[in-house]
């Protein structure tokens, strides 16, 4: 598996000027007349890969997954990125910078999709998920994590207000550029989804954590299917080169309570997990060791 890694890096570090003008000609020449786009957009390693595999197997309009919308962000990750070990564009950061471009002379309908997670479980899939960004430090010449090093780095990680960077996103990805304020009016934890609406700018917004049991009705209802859509899973960690180490780190995981009080009165975690302050400082809190390092 780690051969297959190092082929894909070397083939998205040196071949991403191909990639970029293929996709620039792809998005560029596609019509949104007929078919609105779908934009998944998320801050990443919340089931999206799932739902945008789902969509463009059996939806007809053009759907992308990005995970920034604002130009001058994506130029900011853009040279983050080239800076870090990993040193290539992610294709993901390619497609955001050439749809917002299409799309700042486009005044259609667009339809937006994206999902929350609880945050500690999220920032440690991320991390894994990014683990080339890291790569001098935490990776071996075989790819295999060095674990203390990787904790090490993740607890740094989780200590940098993870909620916040989340509140963040919300109000310069989602109410900035399209509008929608998702923190002004209650998630629905009846219905575990919410739609809105903002001129021809629509919003879906669901949790990872009821995404299996609710996604078929609510895309229904967003797209005003005919029929409901079952979710195929992709992208999953546990398949991944880093499976091992990203398993062994996450059961044993130990944050301290300045960091935990933090995350659950935090006003990210109090809107989307505001019932889940106990689970979520016990699976996460003291538990057998008071080591952190």
């Amino acid at each position: 598996m780690s051969v297959n890694v190092k082929k894909r890096r070397l083939i998205a570090r040196y071949l991403n000027p191909i990639v970029e003008v293929f996709y620039k000609i792809k998005i560029n020449n596609t019509n949104f007349k007929n078919h609105p786009p779908i934009i998944i957009m998320t801050p990443g390693k919340v089931a999206s890969s799932s739902i945008y595999d789902t969509l463009k197997q059996n939806i007809d309009n053009p759907t992308y997954h990005i995970h920034l919308f604002s130009p001058s962000l994506i130029q900011n990750s853009i040279k983050d990125n080239l800076n870090s070990d990993r040193k290539y564009v992610p294709l993901h950061l390619t497609i955001s910078k050439l749809l917002t471009k299409k799309m700042s002379n486009y005044n259609g309908e667009t339809y937006i999709i994206t999902v929350v997670r609880e945050p500690i479980s999220r920032a440690v899939s991320s991390f894994f998920q990014n683990s080339a960004y890291y790569r001098n430090e935490i990776e071996d010449s075989e790819l295999q994590i060095k674990t203390d090093k990787a904790k090490e780095l993740l607890y740094k990680n989780l200590d940098t207000g993870i909620c916040v960077l989340l509140e963040n996103w919300f109000e310069t990805e989602i109410k900035d550029n399209f509008g929608i304020d998702v923190f002004e009016t209650a998630f629905d934890n009846e219905k575990k989804y919410k739609i809105f609406h903002n001129g021809k700018n629509h919003h879906l917004l669901l949790k990872m954590e009821d995404i299996d049991s609710i996604f078929p009705k609510a895309i229904q209802e967003f797209l005003d299917l005919k029929k409901p859509l079952s979710l195929q899973k992709s992208n999953v960690g546990e398949n991944k080169h880093y499976a091992k180490a990203y398993q062994e780190i996450k059961s044993n995981i130990v944050l301290p309570k300045k960091i935990l009080d933090e995350i659950v009165t935090s006003k990210y975690f109090q809107h989307f997990y505001k019932d889940k302050e106990l689970k979520v400082i016990s699976k996460w809190g003291e538990k057998k060791s008071k080591d952190l390092y």
